[in-house]
């Protein structure tokens, strides 16, 4: 007799894709001025999150168009993402930096996201963050 369905751990989601991760840290520029006192008591794992979407807007001017719509939907930013990405022609040594860096921001802010007071316009940034690392 095999184990019943009922006791076997069911993931709820399928992993969020490397596009909403981004958005969800994108989301994360306005902490500063909606939400001082958050910003100040996680302003490490914030300010990392900052300097990083700094570094790919450095990259190509698509980044610094898409992050400027923190108001948006999150899908529909992970959605401009998807598009303008494989458009931008990166070398290898930049995705490979971005995908370690955004790796070690992503860890950071799991505590960030997770926190009883996370602002309530952070709500949809939770899964595409701590979703990234269960498996």
């Amino acid at each position: 007799m095999g184990i019943l369905s009922f006791f076997q751990r069911k993931k709820s989601k399928e992993p969020p894709t490397f596009f909403e991760t981004l958005a969800a840290m994108s989301k994360m520029q306005n902490v500063r001025e909606c939400s001082p006192e958050f910003y100040q008591q996680h302003r490490d794992a914030i300010d990392m999150t900052m300097g990083f979407l700094g570094f790919l807007r450095q990259q190509h001017p698509a980044f610094g168009q898409i992050f400027t719509w923190t108001n948006a939907p999150l899908p529909d930013i992970a959605a401009a993402l998807e598009q303008a990405i494989p458009r931008m022609g990166l070398d290898q040594g930049t995705v490979d930096f971005v995908d370690s860096t955004m790796t070690t921001v992503m860890s950071r802010l799991c505590d960030v996201v997770t926190v009883p007071e996370l602002p309530p316009y952070l709500a949809e940034c939770v899964w595409p963050i701590i979703g990234a690392f269960e498996s």
